[in-house]
């Protein structure tokens, strides 16, 4: 591979990285946007130390992001994983989440996995990582929509002025992104019985 260079575009970096593996060119990429991301960071999070630390954490979620999607705008895609993560970071720190026991009975209840495991005798405390941790398996958009839907307590609407997604693409990540979770927590459910 020759060396990078700004004339490259976005894409055709992208291209590198997916069709060669080349983990240098999503580097550069990244490394082209630093600036960007902290200055998102910082706008939102007021503080040098929490951007920093934030933009380290957008990189490695753009990292895990990336070969899921296509990706027409970069620029405006890793914008928006910046602002979406520092938003979600301010709301983490302002309110306090729901236990998994409040989370609405649509979520939990069509399940019969699910129902064993909250009958079963495994402590608040882990169920609430559990549910965590399934949330983050989920892709960026449903787990963005079901932290502020059953998290946050917004509206679709606030969702919509939060993420920039439509009313249906919201609906549509909440719907997807309940099921998925029914099925990710089943699984470890599974996985904690052997």
């Amino acid at each position: 591979m020759s060396p990078f260079n700004n004339q490259e575009t976005d894409d055709d970096l992208l291209q590198r990285f997916r069709n060669f593996e080349d983990a240098d060119a999503l580097g550069f990429l990244l490394k082209r946007y630093s600036l960007l991301v902290f200055g998102v960071c910082m706008k939102y999070l007021k503080n040098s130390a929490d951007a920093k630390d934030a933009t380290q954490q957008v990189f490695e979620k753009v990292i895990r992001e990336v070969p899921k999607y296509e990706i027409p705008y970069f620029k405006s895609w890793i914008y928006s994983v910046a602002r979406n993560h520092c938003l979600m970071s301010i709301r983490s720190a302002s309110t306090k989440p729901r236990k998994l026991d409040e989370m609405p009975e649509e979520i939990v209840s069509e399940d019969p996995s699910f129902q064993e495991i909250k009958g079963h005798e495994l402590s608040l405390m882990h169920r609430e990582s559990s549910l965590l941790e399934a949330l983050n398996e989920l892709n960026m958009e449903q787990s963005t929509c079901i932290r502020l839907f059953y998290l946050e307590n917004l509206s679709y609407q606030e969702i919509q002025g939060e993420t920039g997604y439509t009313f249906q693409q919201v609906k549509s990540h909440i719907q997807n992104g309940k099921r998925n979770l029914k099925i990710i927590l089943a699984q470890k459910f599974r996985e904690d019985e052997k």
